[in-house]
């Protein structure tokens, strides 16, 4: 098997090296791109039907009916496809990698005075210094164009940027610097602040002493005779443009007690503030309106508890006697589901300004939640809206992004059908110009319309990776209700390997597995669609892409 692996990555290697030449020679050929014949929504208000963009050197040329492409632009073929402006992530990591957490007490001569850094107190720190690439394709295949970016950490993780999700060189990337500053309630290990508490006096502490520092050195300008020359931490120091009104503070309140906590030290400093990764915005709604701040909801949605069926009714009386209290807790939990799934359209109607944030919750999920809030009452215009225009505006770039207009960066998202109905499809993203073109796989009719496939037994796979088809046998067992795969190479039969993280929904099955050789390691995950005795799918290792994967049962009946 692991010739097998080798294989593959050799091969992908050589298949990214062709694909980025061909993009360069795409890219030498014409840096316009014409989109005909498709319904614009420019805005989440305005709809123009079958209608044409220009896109010429990045930037959004013309929109509308009736325009001619130029000779040297690039058609792409959308016919009749939905073109929306490419939404825009209002706050997550993407981007940062992830700093290791340590348990062990911190070496340092004073706890209750810790160096700030060890205290998680870096606010000065710059997101756009140490940016690399994790999540960016993530992010751009979910629809999105543009990403908010915060550097990861405790209380005061630092200063945020705005990115481009191009795959430009990062310089080229960054849209903002320094745009705003990070901060959670996140107390540090064994140190000072280790609470709550002295995670708000800390804060406290930190804008009292900038706001002393600006009369200091105001105070130094006019008349420095005798007057030592202001000098103060880099902490401090990051707190001026808050105390100045310069910056906003993203503060991530996930939780109803956090938003109050926040916004009672927001009522008594007086920054500007948004509310950030919100998930319990419904019993505190009052106070927000109140505030009259800009909300970002959280869009990871908790799984509903649904009630299971009874499987034998002639159980003794000790099992058929209801458990009151298990009774009032999956009401409990019903209801915070609803309360949950509801607030967004709460927010709407309250008229307060959203969008959403992505700190914890899983772009590849955006498509599923977002329809479940309109399921729950959010209408698609408003939902269309929290992904688009509230976001640029709240960030301060309306005039470069969130709609689609004449002059405008070209971030677009093209999808088969209207974005928000279930089959839609996200077929074509262009960022900053740039065009990535996604596989639409239509899936197959099932053999018994509405019955799942039985998938146990043995399958003979075709990988079709460019230069090479790569085959072999898939076998597949099933323990209880859980799936065990293992599948065999034809060039190395003798070394089979095991899937793990398999997921079977009847028709739909996924699996991952990772490759590891040379020093290099990739993860690579499958998904195929089966009929009786037939699947097909694609098998995916990372950036190098996804590769058609298709396979019939060995010996069907």
């Amino acid at each position: 098997m692991q010739k097998f692996i080798f294989s593959i990555f050799t091969l992908l290697w050589g298949s990214q090296a062709f694909a980025q030449i061909d993009y360069d020679e795409y890219k030498s050929v014409s840096n316009k791109l014409f989109v005909k014949d498709v319904i614009i929504h420019t805005d989440h208000n305005n709809v123009i039907e079958y209608g044409s963009i220009l896109i010429n050197d990045g930037i959004i040329e013309n929109v509308g009916k009736g325009i001619s492409p130029p000779f040297d632009a690039i058609t792409i073929d959308a016919d009749s496809m939905h073109v929306y402006a490419a939404f825009i992530d209002a706050l997550s990591n993407t981007g940062m990698k992830a700093a290791e957490e340590k348990d062990e007490k911190p070496d340092v001569k004073f706890p209750g005075n810790p160096p700030d850094e060890v205290a998680g107190v870096t606010p000065y720190k710059e997101a756009f210094k140490v940016l690399g690439k994790s999540g960016i394709k993530e992010m751009r295949e979910a629809g999105f164009g543009i990403s908010h970016v915060a550097p990861i950490g405790r209380m005061l993780p630092g200063q945020t940027c705005i990115i481009s999700l191009s795959d430009k060189p990062m310089q080229e990337k960054l849209i903002a610097t320094n745009h705003a500053m990070f901060s959670q309630l996140k107390s540090a290990p064994r140190v000072f602040p280790g609470t709550m508490i002295g995670v708000l006096t800390k804060w406290k502490e930190l804008y009292k002493q900038a706001e002393g520092a600006i009369k200091h050195q105001n105070a130094f300008k006019l008349s420095n005779n005798g007057m030592q020359r202001p000098a103060y931490s880099e902490s401090v120091n990051a707190f001026i443009p808050i105390v100045n009104k310069e910056q906003s503070v993203y503060f991530k309140a996930h939780k109803a007690k956090d938003i109050h906590r926040v916004l009672t030290l927001q009522k008594n400093l007086g920054f500007n503030l948004v509310l950030t990764d919100v998930a319990q915005a419904f019993p505190v709604i009052d106070k927000i309106k109140s505030a009259n701040i800009a909300v970002l909801m959280s869009l990871e949605i908790p799984e509903k508890e649904e009630e299971k069926e009874k499987e034998d009714k002639e159980e003794s009386a000790e099992v058929e006697k209801v458990d009151l209290e298990m009774e009032a807790l999956k009401k409990r939990k019903a209801m915070a589901y609803d309360n949950y799934i509801n607030q967004v359209d709460l927010l709407s109607k309250n008229n307060i300004q959203f969008g959403f944030s992505w700190l914890e919750a899983k772009p590849k999920d955006l498509h599923k939640n977002i329809r479940t809030l309109i399921e729950n009452g959010l209408s698609k215009e408003n939902a269309l809206k929290a992904l688009t225009t509230t976001p640029a505006r709240i960030l301060g770039i309306s005039n470069i992004a969130g709609s689609v207009q004449k002059g405008k960066i070209a971030n677009l998202m093209i999808s088969t059908t209207d974005y928000f109905d279930e089959k839609a499809k996200i077929k074509f993203m262009i960022v900053d110009g740039e065009l990535h073109e996604y596989e639409v796989k239509e899936k197959k009719k099932k053999a018994n319309a509405g019955e799942a496939v039985d998938i146990v037994g043995t399958w003979r796979y075709e990988a079709k990776i460019p230069g090479n088809e790569t085959t072999g046998k898939m076998v597949v067992k099933k323990s209880g209700d859980d799936y065990e795969i293992e599948f065999f190479s034809d060039d190395d039969p003798n070394d089979p390997s095991t899937a793990e993280d398999v997921e079977f929904d009847g028709t739909n099955l996924t699996y991952g597995f990772m490759i590891s050789e040379e020093g290099f390691s990739m993860d690579i995950s499958v998904d195929v669609d089966f009929t009786e005795n037939e699947f097909e799918g694609t098998i995916s290792a990372g950036d190098f892409g996804s590769f058609p994967m298709e396979g019939t049962r060995e010996n069907p009946e």
